[in-house]
């Protein structure tokens, strides 16, 4: 079953400087809280993924320079001596 996450920059207050800061990192809600407690999303950074459980991403959505490799049939790349 796949999710989107929602991931924005946020805006928090710096309790040393005293100033408004944004986070250096798109993030979510839940780990922007538990980071920085009281936050505001940075709305043009909104960015939405979405995350599939293992195993369960569409073949047809995966980017073309990468193969589908049966487990047990992999490639043979050791060097030879």
């Amino acid at each position: 079953m796949s999710n989107e996450l929602e991931l924005f920059h946020w805006w928090f207050h710096d309790d040393i400087t005293g100033q408004r800061r944004r986070t250096l990192y798109a993030m979510d809600r839940k780990t922007a809280i538990e980071l920085y407690g009281n936050v505001q999303p940075d709305q043009p950074t909104r960015v939405v993924r979405t995350v599939y459980q293992l195993g369960e991403a569409p073949h047809a959505q995966m980017p073309p320079q990468l193969q589908v490799v049966e487990v047990g049939n992999l490639p043979d790349t050791a060097p030879r001596h």
